[in-house]
């Protein structure tokens, strides 16, 4: 953010409606442009040599001698810092999400996934979520719940939420054995994280070999139901229709848009790059923008949000695009997400 203090007032307000300006129209900015929008009262020599400023601190760039220009990422990155700032957010994609979405579940990573899907749809972008640090979080409670099935819901509560599965159950054993069950892996587990749990399972098994049977049957069930929450589902992709993505004046290129499909669709290269986006900022939404990624995205953008716990950072949902993004929109979604999750798992610690 040092880059900010070089610039005058003016400069500023020229660059950020610049900036603006094309992220949404994608015509090139130019004097008349710039004059035409907000600056009607200074005279076009002067807007070009406030232009030409600007292309020689790095903000924008010119593609053909006689043309005019585009932002370059550093351009785009003190867009992005002054929007996120600002936090003035786009109050319409949020709505839309508001009334889109349906919390079907009690798990964060679960919700997370719901809600990336909407985003999808709604801004018609590769949208990813991420879990992380799963195995940190610690037990708050264990339920097993008979059904009429001959099944048992298992419910294991975290601090992020409920790990649910099914067990089958033995003709023998009872409600009343279930209760007891529940209460005696409660006890022993309690505040215990999960990473103890699954990596002491021999000291817990020998443990509980010397109660009831079904208990160590329980535990053995619950040790693999963490494990499965521990190594599953990390990384989520939703992809809108690639037809939205020729929408995009970026990718009116058969070519490029091929090249952007086979970029996010590799998981391996998409999740590099994504776990490359330094996490330690104080901001909840982060970003890597042009020549901060790999050479292989440096044409492209990422924005994503982090939802953490006291443990550190436990889910993230992000936008994958060019670099001429509707920042805006994007960070008024993503905000809404992480303040929906806190919201929802405020929820959770009450009940």
């Amino acid at each position: 953010m040092s880059d900010n203090f070089k610039l005058s007032d003016r400069k500023r307000d020229i660059l950020l409606s610049a900036v603006g300006n094309y992220i949404d129209n994608a015509l090139p900015i130019t004097s008349g442009s710039v004059q035409n929008t907000a600056f009607n009262t200074l005279s076009s020599a002067t807007l070009r040599n406030e232009l030409n400023a600007l292309e020689e601190m790095g903000y924008l760039k010119q593609l053909h001698t006689s043309g005019g220009r585009i932002p370059t990422s550093k351009g785009y990155k003190f867009y992005v810092d002054s929007l996120l700032q600002s936090r003035k957010f786009d109050s319409d994609v949020v709505d839309t999400i508001k009334n889109t979405f349906v919390k079907r579940s009690n798990f964060i990573l679960d919700v997370v996934d719901g809600m990336a899907k909407n985003v999808s749809d709604i801004l018609k972008l590769p949208t990813f979520i991420e879990m992380q640090n799963s195995e940190s979080f610690t037990i708050k409670g264990i339920n097993i719940i008979p059904l009429i099935t001959g099944q048992a819901l298992f419910l294991v509560q975290t601090e992020a939420g409920i790990m649910n599965n099914t067990i089958n159950l033995d003709s023998n054993i009872t409600e009343e054995n279930c209760k007891d069950a529940s209460k005696f892996l409660t006890t022993n587990l309690y505040n215990k994280k999960i990473s103890e749990v699954i990596g002491n399972f021999e000291y817990y098994n020998n443990l509980f070999k010397n109660q009831i049977k079904y208990f160590q049957e329980f535990f053995s069930f619950l040790t693999e139901t963490l494990k499965n929450y521990s190594a599953n589902n990390t990384f989520k992709l939703h992809s809108s229709k690639s037809t939205n993505l020729l929408e995009n004046p970026e990718y009116k290129d058969i070519g490029s848009a091929k090249k952007f499909l086979a970029l996010v669709e590799n998981e391996d290269k998409i999740t590099k790059v994504i776990k490359d986006i330094d996490n330690t900022s104080n901001s909840d939404i982060v970003y890597s923008i042009g020549e901060d990624n790999s050479d292989e995205f440096a044409d492209y953008s990422i924005i994503k949000a982090n939802y953490s716990l006291k443990n550190g950072v436990v889910a993230s949902i992000g936008v994958v695009g060019p670099q001429r993004l509707d920042y805006c929109r994007i960070a008024s979604a993503l905000k809404y997400i992480t303040e929906e999750i806190s919201h929802i798992e405020s929820e959770q610690s009450e009940e």
